[in-house]
């Protein structure tokens, strides 16, 4: 029984395990019924993995990282906050701690995976992600005819517009920056502009300019990041296309014009410093607009609901987190792991300042782009660690040292 225990939890199976709960994180939700089988999912394939890890040693090890200390640090401030400014469903509140910290031990531990690469299994879910955008594409307006004018929203369970474009514009970056790991034949290249036009089709039709501004923070940073002529050309191509929607067709971009995000913004900035110590923890809060007689629940801006919620030190905190994760992407720029963590970082930052709205949710569709930035900072930072300690992990006794793990 004993033995059968150890081949249960071994490292390969866990990485195994761990693989396809990391799969069902960015792919579940197009084809999922509901959020509490998809949240199910994650528990047994993406958590309890993950959780069984932390029974090894050399695993353990493995998350003395400054991004693994600072997200505990946050997590800590983020539970004393409830303890004392409280909150609705407190107890709820504070699982969802525990099921992000799992969430990141989850892709860590499928990062190891030796069989799946973990880039790979990024770039097919990008792919995957296009094919169903595209799907998406037809289903909106063609199945249920909905008008052009109509903002796109995904199949499945990313049924609101901002928070369906936030995850696919995501997916997207994860294959644009992951396409250099992989050769494909010529056939395979043209059948991979189905989901190049599924990405174009779903973000522009969705209609949300946080992510267009974001698409365009990402582009620059990049161009700056790893110049390059393909991506100056590219730069130069979207400076034009602006310059002429702006001139030809001012309306694309004047449409709902700044959603009243000035006022906002100044009313949450307001809430911060009225409660700068702790915040007000979970509990409901309204931000009045009086031009439109209209309250709203948060600020449209994620790093000023932190703010709010967990007081000045909160936001410190997280912001020390985000920059860590930031600066991570930027020194690894030369890996396209580490391109992706940059493009994703900037692209979530700017998306999240205009419609970000709260960060201590269940798995939803603004994951994508709050904690799996955060997640592929720890894969990197480990993969580091890995290459000058030459550290390993692995599910051997204590006494005994594992084969080298191979990233």
């Amino acid at each position: 029984m004993l033995t059968g225990m150890k081949k249960i939890i071994g490292k390969d199976v866990l990485e195994m395990w761990a693989s396809i709960g990391f799969l069902v994180l960015l792919c579940g939700a197009w084809v999922l019924p509901d959020n509490k089988l998809y949240h199910q999912m994650m528990i047994f394939l993406l958590w309890l993995p993950a959780l069984l890890a932390l029974f090894h040693r050399d695993f353990r090890a493995m998350l003395k990282q400054p991004e693994c200390i600072l997200f505990a640090i946050f997590a800590a401030w983020t539970l004393l906050v409830l303890m004392v400014e409280g909150g609705n469903n407190i107890f709820g509140k504070s699982k969802v701690t525990l099921y992000v910290a799992l969430t990141l031990l989850g892709v860590l531990l499928a990062a190891q995976n030796r069989k799946w690469r973990f880039e790979s299994m990024l770039l097919y879910a990008s792919i995957i992600g296009g094919f169903f955008a595209a799907a998406s594409w037809v289903y909106f307006y063609d199945v249920s005819a909905q008008p052009f004018s109509d903002r796109l929203i995904a199949i499945g369970l990313w049924d609101t517009a901002i928070m369906a474009a936030h995850a696919v514009g995501g997916l997207l970056i994860l294959g644009v920056f992951t396409l250099q790991t992989k050769r494909f034949n010529p056939w395979a290249l043209v059948l991979l502009l189905i989901p190049a036009l599924g990405y174009a089709l779903f973000l522009g039709f969705s209609q949300t300019r946080g992510v267009w501004i974001g698409l365009l923070a990402c582009l620059f940073v990049m161009g700056v990041a790893r110049p390059s002529r393909l991506g100056g050309g590219l730069i130069i191509l979207v400076v034009l296309g602006l310059a002429s929607i702006a001139v030809f067709k001012p309306e694309i971009l004047l449409q709902r014009g700044v959603s009243f995000r000035p006022e906002l913004w100044s009313g949450g900035v307001q809430l911060m410093l009225d409660h700068w110590g702790m915040g007000l923890g979970f509990h409901e809060y309204l931000i009045p607009v009086p031009e439109i007689g209209q309250a709203f629940k948060h600020p449209h801006n994620l790093f000023l609901d932190i703010g709010v919620r967990l007081g000045v030190p909160g936001l410190l905190l997280f912001g020390w987190l985000w920059l860590a994760v930031g600066w991570r992407g930027w020194v690894s720029r030369a890996q396209p792991l580490g391109q992706v963590l940059l493009a994703l970082w900037v692209f979530s930052g700017a998306s999240l300042m205009t419609d970000g709205i709260g960060l201590w949710l269940k798995p939803n569709a603004d994951w994508l782009i709050t904690w799996l930035p955060i997640a592929l900072s720890i894969v990197l930072a480990t993969r580091g660690s890995n290459e000058t300690k030459g550290s390993v992990w692995s599910v051997s006794t204590p006494d005994v040292p594992g084969p080298v793990a191979k990233c």
